[in-house]
């Protein structure tokens, strides 16, 4: 399911409903930063929210699915292909979803491992140790998560989480060789 599709879809019938995001918002007991997410495409309802929102949106659980409004289905046929597409849509948001906890557990767990480096860096009296450990630790953590986003992006679900987290993490070693580079200047 393309994301940027599905967020447009929800605007217009949002909007053809002549609701507001707070509005629609609170229809689906959810927050109007949510309804902003969804519309943006930078994330997709729980799934347990999709039959609430396309009832607040006047389409069928297919139409919202495939985030375009279609002529009534004619034959059994017909009707069985789109349940199927939604299925297979509903299990792709999950799997999205699965995706970003998977990454919040990545970031927990690269923070940890971050913070206990910068520790240990600060409390052993070798100067090297100082700036190598975090050094090593930034490039790595970087490296993985440039990797992340280009395999997302391969994926055709490009995430700039990712690349954000990526950059932050290269700019660091970067800082500290411009500071050994001022201090051995010195």
């Amino acid at each position: 399911m393309d994301c940027q599709k599905f967020g447009k879809f929800i605007s217009e019938e949002r909007k053809r409903q002549g609701l507001t995001q707070a509005e629609l918002a609170k229809k689906l007991s959810v927050t109007n930063k949510a309804v902003s997410r969804w519309e943006t495409a930078l994330g997709y309802p729980d799934i347990t929210t999709l039959e609430p929102l396309a009832d607040a949106l006047g389409v069928t659980l297919v139409e919202l699915m495939r985030s375009e409004r279609t002529a009534e289905e004619s034959s059994g046929q017909d009707a069985e292909r789109a349940a199927d597409e939604a299925v297979a849509a509903a299990l792709e948001i999950a799997e999205m979803k699965r995706g970003l906890r998977e990454f919040t557990a990545a970031a927990v767990a690269i923070s940890a491992v971050g913070l206990i480096l910068i520790a240990l860096a600060v409390f052993l009296p070798s100067a090297a140790t100082v700036w190598t450990i975090p050094f090593v630790f930034c490039v790595t953590a970087g490296l993985i998560c440039l990797a992340e986003a280009v395999r997302n992006r391969l994926r055709e679900r490009p995430s700039l989480l990712w690349f954000a987290a990526s950059g932050v993490l290269l700019i660091v070693p970067l800082i500290q060789l411009i500071i050994l580079f001022a201090l051995a200047l010195m």
